[in-house]
């Protein structure tokens, strides 16, 4: 299928991977709506995935993430993984729920460098089992964390902020700190899925990153700015490549359309992140921290944080 090309080249650093709909919680807040029997919709193959990785390294990506629903319910992660730490990606990332983590994964983990991304909602267990509809979700993810840090895998942790956990940010950092964990940051629930409200979705909730050089692709194959965009979806694999995408009309002028509305957000404090670090006032974040980026980190100010996917 012919699409209509850009008159801008296309850029893309950072791919998400959506390896499955599927996940074993239902969490209150899911932007993409997952649990035990959403996966309906899963098309795309192994190979389809490996030719993903592959075609997304030719278009100059050098980072990518595999997510989900959760993504370790796919048993080809480690055909993935290994195959984008041959091909060359600088950074591999796996943002999973840490519920359920086999020692051979670990190992694969270890092998190919790869860093490990979760969220966590509070240190304390009924809080964090009544936001992931999972009793014993709190015990599993804990124990996971662990055993992760133990095995000196790169990790980082998100903890998101909504009205099940009001107040709880100090003492869930505490404990994630005591854990051993350094590198945490906060982010907002966003208003996607799950935690979509009465009213339709604005591209101002989103938190702009997406109108640069990012792409979120889902186990249906639909192709988004990034895995909160998806309502505006830029196209799908089912009927053209990737490489039709990324260099598409379509695709520039929904970047620019985000970049609008981002620029219209009056945000209170404004980090400048990048894939490294964060460099950001004294005034963000909650209790006056600024945390480190990520696909779902930013900072208490205002829903637009301007982070870099990835770190």
């Amino acid at each position: 299928m012919q699409t209509a090309l850009a008159k801008e080249p296309a850029t893309l650093d950072f791919l998400w991977v959506e390896l499955t709909n599927r996940c074993n919680l239902q969490c209150t807040h899911c932007y993409s709506e997952s649990s035990p029997y959403s996966g309906t919709k899963d098309v795309l193959t192994s190979e389809d995935y490996l030719h993903l990785i592959d075609e997304s390294f030719a278009l100059g990506c050098r980072q990518i993430q595999f997510i989900g629903g959760e993504p370790t319910l796919n048993r080809s992660l480690p055909t993935f993984i290994k195959r984008a730490s041959t091909v060359g990606y600088e950074l591999i990332e796996v943002f999973t729920n840490l519920v359920s983590v086999s020692d051979a994964l670990l190992k694969t983990f270890a092998k190919h460098r790869v860093s490990v991304a979760t969220s966590f909602y509070s240190s304390k267990s009924f809080t964090h089992d009544l936001i992931t509809r999972s009793v014993g979700s709190f015990a599993r993810t804990t124990r996971n964390i662990e055993r992760v840090l133990g095995a000196k895998i790169p990790l980082r942790v998100s903890v998101i902020g909504m009205d099940a956990n009001a107040g709880e940010y100090e003492a869930t950092v505490g404990l994630l700190k005591q854990m051993g964990v350094k590198d945490i940051s906060y982010d907002q629930v966003r208003g996607f899925g799950r935690a979509q409200p009465q009213s339709a979705c604005d591209m101002g909730d989103l938190c702009g990153q997406c109108a640069t050089s990012v792409l979120a692709i889902g186990p249906d194959g639909v192709v988004a700015p990034c895995i909160m965009s998806k309502q505006w979806a830029v196209g799908s694999l089912l009927k053209e490549s990737l490489s039709e995408i990324a260099k598409s009309a379509k695709l520039l002028n929904t970047r620019h359309q985000i970049s609008r509305a981002k620029a219209t957000i009056q945000a209170e404090c404004q980090p400048v992140c990048g894939p490294n670090r964060q460099q950001c006032g004294p005034e963000c974040g909650p209790s006056k921290q600024c945390s480190p980026c990520g696909p779902n980190a930013g900072h208490k100010c205002t829903p637009n944080s301007f982070c870099s996917p990835g770190r």
